[in-house]
C-alpha cells in the first residue's frame, strides 16, 4: 500500500532553536556591557571627586628661615593665636643683640622701637670700635617665660647666652632680659606688627623668683598664687 504523498508546501516545519540561543547570548552580552558601563561611570565619578578634592586642598608652602627649610599648610585667621608669634618675638631679641663690626641688620628697625635699637647699639658700640678687624656678637636664647599676655601685648622673660668673638678674644656670659612687645601697624617686612618696645636687664634672682616662690609655697603646703594674665 502506497503512503500518501504530502506536498512540501503543506509539510510541517520544525522551528529552529538557534533564535533562543542567540537571545541568551545577547542577554549575557547586555549584562556584561551594562556592568562594565556602571563600573566606568563609578571610576569616572571617583576620579572627578579626587580631582575636586585636589583642586580644593590648600597648597603646601615651603620656605627657608635661618637656613632651615620649613613647610606648612595655610590656615584660617581664626586658628592663629598670639602665642604662635612667640618664636618671632624670640628671633627679634636675638637679632637685636647680634652684630658684627659693621653693626646690625637695618631691617631690625621695623621690629623694634627706635629707642630700644639706639640703647642696645650704644651699649655695645665700644666693642665694635675696639675690634674693627673682626667682631661677632650672638645671643642664643635658652629659656622664655610669659609674664603678661593680653591682646596685642606680651611681656616676656628671656634667659640666654651672649657670646662675643673677635680675632683677639672671646667671651660668653649669661644674660637675663625683661622684654615687652606691642602690636603696631604692619609693614612690608613685619606683617604681624609685633614690635619690641621695652627692654631691661634682669637679675638672675628676679628671673627665678617665680620658681622659688612656688617651691616655698609647696613646702609650706600653701595654695598656689593665681596666674597673672
Amino acid at each position: 500500500m502506497d503512503l500518501p504523498t504530502t506536498h512540501f508546501r503543506w509539510s510541517r516545519v520544525e522551528d529552529s532553536e538557534d533564535f533562543f540561543c542567540d537571545a541568551d547570548r545577547l542577554r549575557q552580552a547586555f549584562y556584561l556591557l551594562a556592568g562594565t558601563g556602571c563600573g566606568l561611570l563609578g571610576l569616572l565619578a571617583w576620579g572627578l571627586w579626587r580631582l575636586q578634592a585636589a583642586a580644593l586642598a590648600p597648597p603646601v608652602f615651603v620656605g627657608i628661615a635661618h637656613g632651615q627649610i620649613f613647610t606648612g599648610a595655610p590656615r584660617p585667621l581664626t586658628d592663629v593665636h598670639e602665642e604662635d608669634f612667640d618664636p618671632q618675638l624670640a628671633d627679634t631679641v636675638e637679632v637685636l643683640f647680634g652684630r658684627t663690626e659693621q653693626g646690625q641688620p637695618p631691617e631690625i628697625g621695623e621690629f623694634c622701637a627706635p629707642e630700644v635699637v639706639t640703647a642696645v647699639s650704644r651699649a655695645y658700640a665700644e666693642a665694635m670700635s675696639k675690634y674693627p678687624a673682626g667682631f661677632v656678637q650672638t645671643l642664643a636664647l635658652l629659656e622664655s617665660k610669659v609674664i603678661v599676655a593680653q591682646p596685642g601685648f606680651r611681656r616676656m622673660y628671656y634667659r640666654g647666652l651672649l657670646s662675643s668673638r673677635s680675632v683677639a678674644a672671646a667671651q660668653t656670659s649669661p644674660i637675663y632680659l625683661d622684654v615687652t612687645f606691642v602690636i603696631g601697624p604692619p609693614t612690608a617686612s613685619n606683617a604681624a606688627g609685633w614690635r619690641l618696645t621695652k627692654l631691661e636687664a634682669l637679675a638672675r634672682d628676679d628671673f627665678y623668683r617665680g620658681e622659688r616662690e612656688k617651691s616655698v609655697r609647696r613646702a609650706l603646703s600653701l595654695p598656689p598664687l593665681p596666674l597673672l594674665q
